[in-house]
């Protein structure tokens, strides 16, 4: 049962048997809230994210909010008591090895007043395998490197995992992950806002996720409130989901079969939010290119193009040098001068498209949105090798714009 801890007032201080203290006057009392962290691969609850809520004389307060109030070391005495709280609370699991994802405050690393030591006697107390602990490290940019590091390297020597807060925001950044090499990076929510509000942050969330990932953490993208936001975290490979769309913080973790078919109708088949004018794009590809395979002049060919997303189209020898000029449609940027636009003797021998296009000749190869070299626009290459009476074995490329 998730029951309240109640503190009755004993001036500024009240404490336990077992000497944890909270630095609140009144009557008070700490609830906990537990939000599910979903695995959509899994497509089910395989965490929770505890949340410490205060109520004292009649009022109710997120103690984070509470913690801005209280001084340093008193901060570091809440989180302690959170972790008695939270631990008492937890509600039944399936599986009896889901996560609890415990929030530890940077006056708590500073001090060093929660030692592993102490954080094992509570968990043995309550019967909950340290295994289960994910602490996660709000971090702050007062905190010096040696400070994280070695609270992050005690406890993990004793078996706890290890969760970045909010990477994305305040002093949360690659090299601090580099620096900890968390399990679990939590992504700030308003990343994944932004990602559903601009097709620009849609497009760099996939290669933020891929890169953290590649560092050797798993990704928790948190603050999802409508169905759009999970499709974009799944379209991005993120391994952990959390948000009110699943379910909101509450003392009692989400029915299970709610969540298996939640998550089950986002990893359905044709659930994408790939822009659809791919497809276009690509049987218009194919127009260009059996054209051009059946000897058809380029000039001619591009001319007739009336989509107003493709700019250029141009072919690659064998050897990844281009041949001749590239050809504009009447969509492209006519008469830029720069440096870069004339591509006529270029290499692209190093451009994956190209490698892709001769390691898999009868398939059309399609990138991710990338910024032009000749045009200095987003756009996506379409390439597929061709063979063209008088040149031989070529690669025929086709750039479409990418809306900003």
């Amino acid at each position: 049962m998730n029951q309240p801890v109640s503190f009755p007032p004993r001036n500024n201080h009240v404490r336990e048997e077992n000497g944890m203290s909270i630095g609140v006057s009144g009557d008070t009392e700490l609830q906990s809230l537990y939000q599910a962290i979903i695995s959509p691969a899994l497509q089910r609850t395989v965490g929770m994210e505890a949340q410490l809520l205060v109520r004292r004389n009649g009022r109710s307060e997120v103690a984070e909010t509470l913690m801005h109030k209280l001084p340093e070391q008193q901060v570091a005495d809440m989180d302690r008591i959170a972790l008695a709280v939270h631990t008492r609370n937890a509600p039944p699991v399936p599986h009896d090895n889901e996560w609890l994802f415990l929030p530890v405050q940077p006056q708590t690393i500073r001090h060093r007043l929660f030692t592993p030591e102490e954080a094992l006697r509570e968990l043995t107390a309550q019967g909950v395998q340290h295994s289960r602990i994910v602490l996660e490290i709000t971090e702050s940019e007062k905190l010096g490197d040696a400070e994280i590091t070695d609270f992050v390297a005690s406890f993990r020597e004793c078996g706890f995992g290890i969760a970045i807060d909010d990477f994305g925001a305040g002093a949360s950044n690659y090299e601090r992950v580099l620096a900890l090499c968390p399990d679990i990076v939590r992504l700030d929510p308003a990343l994944i806002q932004n990602a559903e509000q601009s097709s620009r942050a849609a497009r760099l969330f996939p290669h933020m996720v891929s890169l953290l990932r590649e560092s050797g953490s798993l990704v928790l993208v948190d603050g999802i409130t409508t169905e759009h936001q999970a499709r974009i975290a799944i379209d991005a490979d993120a391994e952990l989901l959390q948000g009110n769309w699943f379910a909101p913080a509450d003392r009692h973790l989400p029915d299970t079969a709610t969540i298996r078919d939640k998550a089950a109708a986002l990893m359905g088949a044709g659930k994408s939010v790939i822009d659809r004018t791919e497809l276009r794009m690509r049987s218009r590809f194919m127009t260009v290119w059996n054209a051009y395979r059946d000897g058809r002049d380029l000039g001619s060919i591009v001319r007739e193009i009336p989509d107003v997303e493709i700019t250029r189209v141009y072919v690659i020898d064998s050897q990844g040098y281009q041949i001749g000029d590239t050809e504009l449609t009447p969509h492209a940027l006519q008469g830029r001068h720069h440096p870069l636009a004339d591509a006529r003797g270029a290499c692209w021998a190093r451009r994956q498209y190209f490698r892709n296009a001769l390691e898999q000749p009868g398939r059309v190869q399609i990138t991710r949105p990338y910024l032009s070299l000749t045009e200095q626009r987003l756009c996506m290459t379409f390439s597929c090798v061709v063979m063209r009476p008088g040149l031989g074995q070529v690669v025929l490329c086709m750039d479409a714009l990418q809306s900003a």
